[in-house]
């Protein structure tokens, strides 16, 4: 799947062990910092999520520097919004409104619990982030599904939701608050645990990495859930989507008929293609290695995306919140 040829400045590798130092696949040092400029100089802290814009300018969850950061398609790194109230960004979708969400786990009163997860909507042109929604409990994974909704993965209270941009309804299409499970089933029969990132198929439906239940399931708009890939038991085998395992997987995003997953408790990237499932990245050691396919390895690995049609990966690996130095936004290459 991949071509990790290269780090950018990076101020050491964080975790003892030697990478190539070229260029233009690793944005970010080591340390934590909030720096503009050429990759080789940018710094993040703790980034937890991107999001590839149409025009191809990548958008940065940089979650405990309270900002959204861009990437641009030259490698230039900007900060899009710092402001106040706007605190731990992590859920990111770009819709065809022209508008990009963004959700944050606290609120624009600085509040943080089981329901302070707040829905905002930035502004590409003027910068400014202004709250669609606020306290909707902890919708972390987030995906646009038309020009209109937007599709929201609650990560403590285990349900799916839709909100309407315009009217700032919020319906649950799927799994019932804090009812924690595995039940392929419709509506609030359903059941998830920890569900975490989104993706949209072409067919409409989404899928959810269903993170606590070690496996990524099927949702459709009408609520019918069923089971896509993996089993409920944690492992890195693949093969048949039906046997294969995953270890918490915490993203999705799909393009030229594969699947690719964020599977972060083995520190690995799947690809999902033709009913199996393979390793593409990552040796399943926490750590910092940039190297091609299997030899690389990855420490955060939480949020990722992709550009539909595109071959290049763009992945958040940050700490995971354990404040260590791990601080990268990382590109990939993939088939």
């Amino acid at each position: 799947m991949i071509s990790l040829a290269c780090v950018i400045g990076c101020g050491g590798n964080g975790s003892g062990k030697a990478a190539t130092n070229t260029q233009a696949e690793v944005y970010g040092t080591a340390a934590a910092g909030l720096v503009n400029g050429p990759s080789t100089v940018a710094q993040f802290s703790n980034p937890a999520n991107t999001e590839v814009g149409p025009d191809g300018t990548v958008y940065v969850a940089d979650y405990d520097n309270d900002a959204v950061r861009a990437i641009a398609p030259n490698g230039d790194v900007s900060t899009l919004v710092k402001q106040a109230g706007f605190q731990q960004p992590f859920g990111l979708t770009y819709s065809t409104d022209g508008f990009l969400y963004v959700s944050t786990d606290r609120n624009d009163a600085g509040l943080k619990d089981a329901t302070t997860g707040t829905i905002w909507k930035v502004d590409l042109k003027t910068k400014v982030a202004t709250v669609l929604q606020r306290n909707l409990g902890r919708p972390r994974g987030i995906c646009a599904i038309s020009k209109t909704q937007i599709a929201m993965s609650d990560i403590v209270h285990n349900v799916i939701s839709l909100i309407d941009t315009n009217t700032k309804v919020v319906t649950v299409i799927a799994g019932q608050a804090d009812q924690v499970g595995h039940v392929n089933a419709n509506g609030a029969s359903a059941r998830f645990s920890r569900p975490y990132g989104l993706a949209r198929l072409s067919d409409g439906t989404l899928l959810v990495a269903d993170a606590n239940n070690n496996c990524i399931r099927r949702v459709t708009l009408a609520g019918d859930v069923s089971d896509f890939a993996g089993t409920t038991v944690a492992g890195l085998n693949n093969g048949p989507v039906a046997s294969a395992t995953f270890k918490t997987p915490q993203d999705v995003a799909i393009s030229n008929g594969s699947v690719y997953v964020a599977d972060s408790g083995n520190h690995v990237v799947r690809r999902i293609a033709n009913g199996e499932v393979t390793t593409e990245a990552g040796d399943g050691t926490a750590g910092f290695i940039v190297a091609p396919g299997t030899a690389a390895e990855f420490y955060g690995l939480e949020g990722f995306s992709i550009r539909s049609g595109s071959s290049t990966l763009w992945i958040a690996d940050g700490n995971s919140g354990d404040g260590s130095d791990h601080n990268h936004v990382r590109k990939i290459t993939v088939p």
